[in-house]
């Protein structure tokens, strides 16, 4: 009742918005105080108080055991990997990408592939999320809720389809020197069946908390045909920072860059920070957070020297957090196009607190706006041109996204 007590005034003393978007705060006090001082076991109390805290439809509001916060970032945290990435197309599961050493690759594994079971689990059982609001909590199921098979905000569509792919994702992970069984179908229209060992995925370790393990840090920097340069990076967490600033230096010359972010679920703000430093020609108004009682402008300083050619983003609906507001805060400035898809709006930005029971309280603090003044949070970054992955174009080798976004860079140049 303490955790509950701290949770519930909390919002109600510095949630940014005081009318906690037009829902009754001390209703909600009066409709979950009774129904938490009667749980009697702490999966019906981390229930209630998510569903409490649902309803105000915000991301990055959430209470977790401590034994779960790897599930902030399970495909970060995974250790096993058999080297492929899925995203969602029409409702089929579609490989998008394997890595030439990987494991999948030496199954026979290609993009475009589509899976249909992963471990006997068909994907339809993977993408079946229930809506919290909808299941009572008496109700509930103790595997459904630890493996998060439920809709959690923001509320739309978008976010459904991520939450579906992480799942997806999260399955085909696990362990190093595990196997995983993958159902699929191939270019023929042929139906196979391939057992896989995980491998150690290689990456930097990053340690975001002592109780979680440590993140898998990618990075990834290369030159692509025409003169342009391409990163790739799959959080905003050290030593990204570190490698985009060496990697921008041996690229000054380039005509144009390309910067992967498609299912990158964010990190520290920070980073965003000084990776836009370096595409900066003087100082900036780059993003603004607004509080209950006050608004903090963040001005950037460019860097010495900065990279002043034109500047790609990629983002899909996996890119989320710091991600977002990357990516929306670079063109709200006319600094960047962005190509890919429209993101979920799940951007925060928050701070963990530890309550009575040792649980962990994820508090969204302020809201995120652009310097024109867009909200990210729930509704997301629309792309300057939207296009999606198609799979035929996978089957070719044709990432479509990248080839848009390469074709506009070579436009610049004429």
């Amino acid at each position: 009742m303490h955790s509950f007590e701290t949770v519930w005034q909390t919002i109600n003393d510095k949630h940014f918005d005081p009318s906690f978007g037009g829902l009754d705060w001390n209703d909600v006090y009066n409709r979950y105080q009774p129904k938490i001082a009667a749980v009697e076991k702490n999966e019906e109390f981390y229930f209630l108080i998510n569903k409490m805290l649902f309803e105000l439809n915000l991301s990055h509001l959430f209470v977790l055991a401590p034994e779960d916060l790897s599930q902030l970032a399970p495909i970060l945290a995974a250790e096993g990997s058999i080297g492929i990435d899925v995203r969602m197309l029409d409702n089929d599961a579609v490989i998008t990408s394997v890595k030439s050493d990987s494991p999948g690759f030496q199954a026979g594994l290609r993009p475009g592939y589509i899976i249909q079971s992963i471990d006997g689990i068909k994907i339809e059982q993977i993408a079946d999320l229930k809506h919290i609001n909808d299941i009572e909590y008496q109700n509930i199921d103790k595997e459904t809720y630890k493996n998060f098979k439920v809709l959690v905000p923001p509320y739309n569509e978008r976010n459904r389809i991520a939450l579906i792919t992480n799942g997806i994702l999260k399955k085909i992970n696990g362990p190093p020197d595990t196997v995983v069984s993958i159902m699929y179908v191939d270019e023929n229209g042929e139906n196979q069946e391939k057992k896989i060992v995980r491998v150690q995925r290689s990456g930097k370790e990053f340690f975001f908390n002592e109780k979680m393990r440590p993140f898998l840090i990618e990075f990834e920097a290369k030159y692509l045909d025409d003169n342009i340069g391409y990163i790739r990076f799959n959080a905003f967490f050290p030593p990204a920072d570190r490698k985009f600033r060496k990697a921008i230096t041996s690229m000054y010359a380039t005509d144009g860059l390309v910067i992967d972010i498609r299912g990158n679920p964010g990190g520290n703000n920070e980073i965003g920070q000084t990776i836009v430093k370096q595409l900066l020609k003087k100082p900036t108004l780059f993003n603004v957070f607004m509080y209950r009682d006050k608004k903090d402008e963040v001005i950037l300083e460019p860097a010495e020297k900065a990279y002043l050619s034109p500047v790609v983003v990629l983002i899909d609906y996996l890119t989320g957090s710091s991600g977002e507001r990357f990516a929306g805060c670079t063109q709200s400035i006319g600094r960047a196009l962005i190509v890919g898809e429209h993101s979920p709006g799940s951007v925060g930005p928050a701070k963990i607190e530890k309550l009575a029971t040792g649980a962990i309280f994820i508090d969204v603090y302020a809201q995120t706006l652009t310097p024109d003044g867009k909200i990210i949070e729930g509704n997301g970054v629309i792309p300057d041109i939207e296009v999606k992955l198609d799979r035929n174009a996978l089957l070719k080798g044709k990432d479509s996204q990248l080839e848009v976004a390469l074709q506009h860079i070579k436009n610049q140049i004429k």
